[in-house]
């Protein structure tokens, strides 16, 4: 999947989605302002009058989506939990909700990318939904019917086209649509507002308050105007909704199948809806509606408004896709190889010991696991460390025991653990999440030395806490170009390239295919290798890159992947520090690049 691309497409969309709605809302505006000028007996071109109905409309729209996007503020969860979403417990025994789970963290490890929370909405229906701003943010939510009804490769189709979403960009312009559309539907609000605000005051009035009952009959009339005209504008944003939506589930149902190579199970989900139907029940659907994996409200008279392809459509073209695999394999083909993307991600987990995926399900195992991950090897650091250790002796016991559990583990299942751990700690208090960060420092700090496996754990771990707490800072504006960003960018090359084998000679040449995947832009800044990069001075360069727009992030990031792939292989030093620079930046990283 080229993720940077859809990334890149997801963003031209939401540009087109600005001039759509600038083009309601300019309408919107000449509605109304034709309807105070027939009241009032003004000709069209009283300018001072378009001037205070634009100013207005402006007014109430922004109004009505800044208090959306506050409602949403907290990503993906605020979405689920605005569906009525339950988050589902990661020690779990329900067969069906473990099935489930198992299934997200397949997709999320071979994915490269923190295991998101997963929810479950109570509605018979099969349905499903990816929400949040982004892979650090993001949920994925399915009905109790798509939980129960379908088979595990139906269930991992659906997943994987909940994944493509989050993948592909998807998510954040799914949010801002809600804004958008909920600015244009306060219009609407507004206006049934002041007609009830008119007409109680109407019934308390004498007969011979004449000046109050013009002033009445001024609001109700601007009160009806709003009302009619923001439904014309909620008619409009119905269809930006519809075209938005329909091309994207398209590309969803395609990377599925990619995911996955099994066109039967997500064709096979989308058959049974034909029978069981994806309808919800939650009023607040309708908000949500372009982001479900199916037709979330009753069906359309016109196919104008439906925010879904019709599901023989999309059945077919999978279909299609399964018919040009076979007809490129020759005749009479076995079967298409099951879930060789998601594979890795089953693979990648069977080969941890099942104590410690145990232990990253549970809040207490979490917390014994990560703390164990951090344990020293040297017997006088590791009993320092847990002297310094915030912890009662049960737990001290617990971190000790993971250590021994994971202490044979390479690079990739240890990180493969940090990922599963993501969903757990979200369970902390923000009481016992700042102990937790406590105690990472210090375990981290023990021995006077950042190590870099505990550099990455470190930064992984407490991004994604502070994401979840509200505890990260906000930056100011983007960087919109590499250019003021290249020194830092030879920091993170040159530590990328530090880490390569085969002496001088070969980091050279790890540091120089990095800096030829820059292009032109490294030519405004003399790029050498140093020597020594302190990981302080790393940290401080990734922070800074991290306040760039998207475009720069992923230049930076196919640039490191170049220096460590410059000799065709990825040790495990490289594989740590990339996979730390990707999780830093927001961009999930496959696992598949470790060989060491």
């Amino acid at each position: 999947m080229d993720f940077f691309g859809h990334q890149e497409a997801a963003r031209r969309r939401t540009k087109w989605l600005v001039f759509y709605f600038a083009a309601a809302i300019a309408c919107i505006i000449a509605a109304l302002h034709a309807a105070f000028c027939a009241f009032a007996g003004q000709q069209w071109d009283n300018w001072e009058l378009l001037g205070a109905t634009a100013a207005g409309v402006l007014a109430v729209v922004a109004v009505g989506s800044l208090v959306k996007i506050a409602e949403l503020a907290k990503g993906g969860r605020a979405v689920a939990e605005m569906l009525g979403g339950a988050p589902v417990n990661t020690a779990t025994r329900n067969p069906a909700e473990r099935r489930l789970l198992n299934v997200v963290e397949e997709m999320a490890i071979a994915s490269g990318m923190a295991v998101p929370q997963v929810y479950v909405l109570d509605d018979a229906a099969i349905n499903a939904f990816a929400a949040g701003y982004g892979a650090r943010d993001a949920v994925v939510g399915v009905t109790r019917g798509c939980m129960e009804q379908l088979t595990r490769d139906e269930l991992q189709g659906v997943v994987a086209h909940e994944f493509s979403h989050i993948l592909n960009g998807d998510m954040r312009l799914n949010i801002r649509l809600i804004g958008l559309l909920n600015g244009i539907l306060f219009l609407a609000v507004v206006g049934g507002v002041l007609m009830r605000i008119a007409a109680h005051s109407r019934g308390g009035r004498s007969r011979n308050d004449k000046g109050g009952g013009s002033i009445v009959m001024v609001v109700i009339a601007a009160g009806l105007a709003l009302y009619l005209v923001g439904w014309i504008g909620v008619f409009f944003g119905k269809l930006i909704k519809a075209a938005v939506s329909r091309q994207r589930e398209f590309l969803a149902d395609a990377s599925a199948v990619q995911f996955t190579r099994d066109p039967n199970g997500i064709a096979g989900a989308l058959e049974k809806i034909g029978g069981v139907g994806s309808r919800l029940g939650n009023p607040r659907a309708q908000e949500a509606s372009h982001m479900f994996f199916g037709n979330g409200l009753a069906e359309s008279w016109f196919q104008l408004f439906a925010t879904h392809p019709p599901i023989p459509e999309r059945v077919s073209r999978i279909r299609g896709i399964q018919a040009a695999a076979i007809q490129a394999a020759g005749k009479n083909p076995p079967p298409l190889p099951a879930a060789a993307d998601a594979a890795a991600g089953a693979s990648l987990l069977a080969g941890i010991p099942a104590p410690a995926q145990e232990s990253a399900r549970d809040l207490f195992g979490a917390c014994g696991l990560v703390y164990g991950l951090l344990l020293s090897n040297d017997e006088s650091i590791r009993k320092n460390q847990l002297r310094t250790l915030q912890a009662d002796k049960a737990l001290k016991r617990e971190s000790e025991k993971s250590a021994k559990e994971t202490a044979a583990l390479g690079s990739g299942k240890k990180i493969a653990l940090v990922e599963l751990v993501v969903p757990t700690l979200r369970g902390l208090s923000p009481q016992q999440a700042a102990v937790f960060r406590s105690n990472i420092e210090a375990l981290v700090a023990a021995d006077g030395r950042i190590h870099l496996f505990e550099y990455a754990l470190q930064k992984m771990l407490l991004r994604h806490l502070a994401d979840f707490f509200g505890t990260k800072r906000r930056g100011g504006p983007k960087v919109r170009s590499l250019v003021p960003l290249l020194p830092d960018v030879g920091f993170v090359l040159s530590a990328v390239a530090n880490a390569e084998d085969g002496g001088t000679p070969a980091r050279d040449r790890s540091f120089a295919a990095g800096a030829a995947a820059l292009g032109s832009a490294k030519s405004a800044y003399p790029l050498e290798r140093l020597a020594n990069v302190d990981l302080r001075e790393f940290d401080a360069a990734l922070e800074r890159l991290d306040g760039a727009v998207d475009s720069v992030k992923s230049r930076v990031l196919e640039a490191c992947e170049a220096s460590a792939m410059a000799d065709g292989k990825v040790n495990g030093i490289q594989f740590e520090l990339v996979r730390a620079i990707s999780d830093t930046l927001g961009f999930p990283m496959p696992p598949a690049v470790e060989t060491a």
